[in-house]
């Protein structure tokens, strides 16, 4: 009997003593996470943000979107961008960057042709109704945003016309400045971004302020000129891939992330270059 009693005071305390131990290891446990949560709260003032880690053995520039676009022969008069079609109107050219803000240009084209169309300039179109503007733009998506920022623009517009004695600055554009950039002439206008600024400096900024004849440099006012477009770095993949065009037919490899220009002496190798990818 005395043996049975010893035997069972054993049992319960091997039994307590696990007890304990998974009562210790659940409590380090919840100390661990607790004190993990504290350090976050502790050191973060804001959202938390994960840290991305860049895939080893990859180029960081192979990794961007690159253009769809099928990339023309360097002898091609035109690249295939609308901006080349429109680059003679700054209402239209203001107007197509909008639209395809957050939308593809495939589907954006045929909006932006009934928009023009209904409202060939910005009188119209600060006088448009918004129901009718907002019918119109429906098919891109955020319609009633869409509507309000045309008419926003449009009245802007009238009330301070964009002109080549006035510059505008837009903080934090561009990224890397050049010398002589203290401004410019559409950055007042609500709803231009980057993308607008981009495509208007390359089309169509030389044109305005009466230095060439086009955005290429045609009729060129002074010697040793150099084009506006030569000085843009866009982040838009289309616009990219249009420089990288374009300089090439000057002879150019151009660095889209920097804008560094690597002369191609051999006229050969560069036509049969992979020339839709950044080098």
């Amino acid at each position: 009997m005395a043996g049975l009693i010893q035997k069972s005071a054993v049992n319960r305390t091997t039994s307590t003593q696990r007890v304990t131990r998974s009562m210790s290891s659940s409590r380090q446990q919840h100390c661990t996470r607790r004190s993990v949560s504290n350090h976050i709260s502790a050191t973060d003032d804001g959202p938390r943000i994960r840290k991305s880690v860049r895939p080893t053995g990859l180029n960081h520039r192979q990794r961007r979107p690159q253009s769809r676009h099928v990339f023309p022969s360097t002898h091609a008069l035109t690249f295939g961008l609308i901006q080349e079609r429109i680059a003679d109107n700054l209402y239209h050219l203001v107007l197509q960057a909008m639209l395809w803000n957050q939308t593809s240009g495939l589907q954006a084209r045929p909006v932006f042709f009934s928009l023009i169309q209904k409202y060939p300039d910005v009188h119209h179109l600060a006088a448009a109704a918004l129901p009718d503007l907002t019918a119109l733009l429906f098919p891109l998506g955020l319609q009633n945003v869409r509507a309000k920022r045309c008419v926003a623009l449009a009245k802007r517009w009238i009330e301070c016309p964009p002109a080549r004695e006035y510059k505008y600055v837009r903080k934090g554009y561009p990224a890397r400045a050049y010398e002589d950039d203290n401004g410019f002439e559409i950055a007042h206008l609500p709803g231009v971004g980057p993308y607008a600024l981009d495509s208007f400096r390359i089309f169509h900024r030389d044109l305005m302020r009466g230095l060439a004849e086009d955005w290429v440099g045609t009729g060129a006012k002074t010697e040793g000129f150099e084009p506006e477009w030569k000085k843009v770095l866009p982040l838009d993949k289309e616009l990219r891939a249009y420089l990288r065009w374009r300089w090439l037919m000057e002879g150019v490899l151009w660095d889209e992330e920097t804008g560094r220009r690597v002369p191609v002496a051999n006229k050969a190798k560069m036509e049969g270059a992979d020339r839709s990818k950044p080098f």
